[in-house]
């Protein structure tokens, strides 16, 4: 049974198509690991992980530790994958460098943790037994017993240094036969013997080549170096396999036994630290972080205060600037199905992501950046955002008509859909009506959703079927903006006045009849 931090519950909340939609590619994309495994709508799973980033994020040099920790374990999982390829010496090799690396994670765990003042502790119990355990190990007879013998070994196999070979000659003095006389833990010095006694710097012990040592794949022809390698090689391994022949048996029992756990530790040691250099950005960022309130799915929670686009709040950081603007937001009985309008560049786009990211974060036990944020799990996140198709059969339309449908197989009363200027690529009327009936299904399937449009006319549709008692959970939301066209990027809960501000921002840049005659 595999050791894990995590349960991986592939949970369906959103794939990666919503990631990309919404920038969360770039913020949690990491090549080593598969995100959407740790997806969960788990409370009590979301809940205990929450306060494993904790201890990551805040126990002193904790984080550090894992950095080093998940190196040797990818280094020890690369020996791994190469040891079908190679032969029965790289493999015995293989196998006592893989246990090295195995007591180096151990012995800098072990170190780190009896180190550790008594004011820290781990929070998570994750983080507590992994440590107890590896604590049981350390000091242990056996891993001492074995520990030492394999550093003998290690310093057995790196103290070869040279081979003295022996040849055979017939009458011709031509070499007919060629054997290993002795495997040297010196290396053979390059020179002639004459000289050296004459000079009088003669090593007595050392070993010594009456003539300069020649390169023989440069000396020799490809096929005679060849020959002569395979003879060398050959009679090394039956030295060196009599050796170490028992050993990979040892250091397999010893691993399936003892350390395996480790290495089925490293995707989740991976996913940590993924998910705690986004923590530092993030608090670097200057933004507020809150640990997310848990509500049960069926709940249906979503209530912000101050909630930021953590992507958009960590680029802006990057690139030393200010200035970023928080938004509240709730779902409740009186809005369920919201329709946010405002300006272009008005921050609908960033808000829309900033709801869907905030879900996102909190689907994976992760800090959200907000005030205070109070949430459930979604059963599926789902996103249709701008995107031109890449068929040149299809168009626009029928791209978003295709996407859309597609959402609506899965669609449910736990999910929650965002919608960014959809159907803007038809005739205003078409689309506001189109937009208008898929807003009626998604109310009528109990999901919750957020429509970012720029048709204004949406509103007269509404409230007709408000009028007639329809439509109840339906809500607005506005983009702000100055009377100077100034954005102030804030979000308020307002009926549209029904102007897109359009023909003002036009204006200001001189777009007017009158300005571009007199120019």
């Amino acid at each position: 049974m595999m050791y894990t931090f995590f349960e991986k519950e592939h949970s369906p909340i959103c794939d990666k198509e919503v990631l990309k939609s919404l920038g969360a590619d770039v913020l949690l994309y990491d090549s080593r690991i598969n995100i959407s495994d740790y997806f969960s709508d788990d409370i009590d799973v979301l809940k205990r992980r929450s306060i494993v980033f904790s201890d990551a994020l805040n126990v002193r040099g904790l984080y550090d530790l894992l950095v080093s920790i998940s190196g040797k374990l990818a280094s020890i999982s690369d020996i791994l994958r190469s040891e079908c390829e190679i032969g029965d010496k790289e493999r015995s090799i293989f196998s006592a460098k893989q246990l090295e690396l195995y007591f180096e994670i151990i012995d800098e765990a072990e170190n780190y943790y009896t180190s550790l003042p008594k004011t820290e502790h781990f929070a998570s119990e994750e983080f507590a037994q992994l440590f107890d355990r590896i604590h049981g190990i350390a000091t242990s007879r056996e891993y001492h017993d074995l520990k030492e013998g394999t550093r003998k070994l290690i310093e057995k196999i790196t103290r070869i240094k040279s081979i003295s070979v022996g040849f055979n000659f017939d009458a011709k003095l031509s070499p007919v036969e060629m054997g290993i006389i002795s495997v040297n833990d010196q290396y053979i010095e390059s020179g002639k013997l004459v000289d050296k006694i004459l000079r009088m710097d003669f090593a007595p012990n050392g070993l010594q080549a009456i003539e300069p040592i020649i390169a023989v794949n440069k000396s020799l022809k490809h096929d005679e170096f060849e020959l002569l390698q395979d003879s060398i090689l050959r009679s090394v391994d039956k030295i060196f396999v009599r050796a170490v022949k028992s050993w990979p048996r040892e250091f397999t029992k010893y691993i399936a036994d003892k350390l395996a756990f480790l290495l089925d530790l490293l995707p989740d040691l991976q996913f940590i630290l993924a998910v705690t250099n986004i923590h530092k950005k993030l608090l670097g960022s200057g933004v507020p972080v809150s640990k997310p309130i848990y509500h049960e799915k069926s709940e249906r929670v979503f209530r912000a205060e101050g909630l930021f686009n953590p992507v958009l709040a960590i680029r802006m950081s990057e690139l030393g600037q200010s200035g970023i603007v928080g938004n509240d937001f709730e779902f409740d009985e009186n809005g369920q199905i919201f329709i946010l309008t405002g300006p272009n560049n008005g921050g609908k786009s960033v808000f829309l992501s900033s709801i869907g990211l905030a879900q996102v974060l909190a689907g994976l036990g992760m800090l959200v950046p907000a005030k205070r944020i109070e949430i459930s799990p979604v059963d599926r996140l789902f996103v249709h955002f701008p995107k031109y198709s890449n068929s040149e059969k299809m168009g626009r339309l029928e791209d978003e008509c295709l996407r859309i449908k597609e959402i609506f197989k899965n669609l449910n009363a736990e999910s929650l859909c965002l919608f960014d200027e959809t159907f803007s690529s038809t005739d205003s009327e078409e689309g506001c009506q189109i937009a208008f009936e898929i807003l009626r299904a998604v109310e009528s399937l109990g999901a919750r959703a957020l429509f970012g449009t720029h048709f204004h006319n949406i509103v007269r549709h509404i409230e007709d079927e408000k009028a007639e008692g329809r439509c109840v959970g339906f809500d607005y939301l506005s983009a702000g903006i100055y009377h100077n066209e100034k954005r102030t990027y804030k979000i308020t809960r307002t009926k549209p006045s029904g102007k897109s501000h359009a023909s003002d921002i036009a204006a200001k840049y001189g777009l007017s009849f009158n300005s571009l005659v007199n120019k």
